[in-house]
């Protein structure tokens, strides 16, 4: 291998890629709006819910209640009900997602030590956000209840949970580490286009007269998208961290080495897809269909990887680095136990480098 060969192929890439402004965007700007886009769009958290109140009891505690849902920022009363049926009326007009009954004779059942019941009410065309904020209404009025519990046991069995590494069960804490195995696939895509870029515009001819070596080539053509992914990944994680605050409890050295073998397998699993493609579009749909939609839709990123597709998944180097990504942000596990997930990276940019390499032909159709 020539270094001088291989550091003008380098060059040329850098070049190339810095005055191509869409390349340049694509590379290093682009998979943080995608990250910002599907975070915002994958995003189950409540966090304003719109509630109206039906109080038919009037009592001390009733009030009380009242006062401390206003308090909670999780809610937003609209106002009181006169009855049940204006609460389905503002919900089918999509004013409010939730109502609460409360039932007379509430205030006395609770100063008794008895159990006092509400009532929820619900919007069942939105099932899964709804069910979230019922749950959460549901959690905001026992915790305020705790003060009315008596001493004696009421349940023969007390279940006490306890959610470690995400206490607050923020889907966003667990959906952006795993969307940066997605969107870092944009620098992979922009190689894809690099590769065939040169046949289809006819340049590739000139190279094919050199001395250029296969080797020289490929990691020559490789090394500036690493370079320009890392900006790009940097740009990601600081959005994390600082816009989405996801906490960053492990090693930031270890997130950027790991986050640098993903590129490479990434990179390195494209380059070989398109040297077998002649044109930029065709490559971009082989991307896409074959590298970037199943990483989205198998790999772990919103729901966990099924068992009947497990062999694909695990075939994807997205379903090994959100393992890494989840561990490195919120359990902050290092290099002994993220061993397995990177040495599957690793082999998967080794082979795929190699293979590009080695299946490389300076050959003109």
């Amino acid at each position: 291998m020539s270094f001088f060969r291989l550091w003008a192929i380098i060059r040329k890439e850098f070049r190339h890629i810095y005055r191509d402004r869409r390349l340049f965007f694509l590379v290093t700007i682009s998979p943080t709006i995608m990250l910002v886009a599907f975070a915002y769009l994958l995003s189950f958290d409540v966090t304003n819910t719109r509630l109206a109140i039906l109080d038919r009891d009037r009592s001390l505690q009733s009030r009380s209640l009242i006062l401390a849902l206003q308090a909670d920022p999780a809610f937003t009363i609209v106002g009181e009900a006169a009855s049940q049926q204006q609460i389905r009326e503002r919900m089918k007009n999509t004013e409010i997602s939730l109502g609460l009954v409360i039932s007379p004779g509430f205030g006395e059942t609770l100063a008794a030590g008895h159990t006092a019941r509400v009532e929820v009410l619900g919007d069942g065309a939105d099932p899964l956000n709804t069910s979230t904020r019922m749950a959460l209404l549901a959690a905001r009025i026992q915790s305020w209840a705790v003060p009315y519990q008596q001493q004696e046991l009421r349940t023969p069995v007390t279940v006490r949970t306890l959610v470690w590494y995400n206490p607050d069960l923020k889907s966003s804490d667990s959906i952006v580490p795993a969307l940066l195995s997605i969107v870092l696939i944009l620098t992979a895509m922009a190689m894809a286009l690099a590769f065939t870029r040169e046949k289809e515009l006819g340049s590739f001819e000139s190279l094919a007269s050199t001395p250029l070596r296969a080797s020289e080539y490929v990691l020559g053509k490789l090394i500036p998208y690493l370079f320009y992914g890392l900006i790009g990944a940097s740009l990601a994680i600081a959005v994390s961290i600082f816009w989405f605050q996801v906490p960053l409890r492990g090693d930031l050295l270890t997130l950027a080495v790991l986050t640098l073998i993903y590129l490479s397998a990434t990179l390195g699993i494209s380059a070989f897809i398109a040297s077998f493609i002649s044109a930029q579009s065709t490559a971009l749909r082989a991307v896409l269909l074959i590298f970037l939609v199943p990483s989205f839709f198998i790999s772990g990123v919103i729901i966990p990887v099924d068992s009947t597709a497990r062999l694909a998944a695990y075939s994807l180097p997205a379903t090994h680095f959100n393992i890494i990504s989840r561990g490195i942000f919120l359990k902050a596990l290092g290099w002994r136990a993220l061993g397995l997930p990177t040495f599957f990276i690793f082999m998967m940019a080794l082979i795929s480098i190699s293979l590009t390499i080695l299946t490389f032909r300076k050959r003109v159709n």
